[in-house]
């Protein structure tokens, strides 16, 4: 008898998944970025880019790369001077991340929907050496990576059958520094 309940519970389920709607999702955006371990002095512009799927009414999984640039304050640094007088380094950051996401509010002209899931971002920035030396260059690249925990809230809204707009705030959590960085974002959705 529980074998039969529990096959019987099984295949409701697996009909319930198979015969719901399934789309994909190809969005891209642009907004500022802000982070308040480097202090920035420039706030910087971060482009975003990811693929989602909807696996139904509520779930959707997604896959997002965000790339952005910034400058940060830099104390006794000869490099580049701000219009301010205050030493500034160059810095750019690489996040990648896959999300799970729950779709709070799901109605017809508007979505609102929460992620969680893991990530892995790579800082880098602009490093001066010996910056009295004029004989050889004194400034190099270095970057370092590691793996965090992004969250993120978006709400989009139908523009026509297959493209939507929307707004997308997100933090980057690592479990060594409470927040890494934050954007805000305007996004274009494709549904396929």
């Amino acid at each position: 008898m529980k074998t039969k309940l529990l096959l019987c519970c099984l295949l409701m389920v697996c009909y319930d998944t198979i015969s719901q709607e399934k789309n994909f999702d190809v969005m891209v955006g642009f907004g500022k970025y802000s982070t308040p371990k480097y202090k920035p002095v420039d706030g910087g512009n971060c482009f975003d880019g990811g693929f989602e799927y909807n696996h139904n009414k509520r779930w959707a999984f997604a896959a997002n790369l965000i790339l952005t640039r910034y400058s940060r304050r830099l104390e006794g640094s000869s490099l580049r001077i701000a219009s301010s007088g205050i030493p500034i380094q160059q810095m750019w950051e690489h996040q990648t991340n896959f999300v799970a996401k729950y779709k709070i509010v799901n109605k017809p002209k508007i979505t609102l929907q929460v992620g969680t899931g893991l990530g892995l971002t790579t800082i880098g920035r602009v490093v001066e050496i010996n910056p009295t030396s004029m004989y050889y260059n004194n400034i190099y690249y270095t970057s370092n990576s590691d793996l965090g925990f992004p969250i993120s809230a978006e709400v989009y809204t139908p523009l026509s059958k297959h493209f939507l707009i929307g707004v997308k705030a997100a933090t980057f959590i690592f479990p060594d520094y409470p927040i890494i960085g934050n954007n805000l974002s305007l996004q274009v959705r494709y549904r396929l």
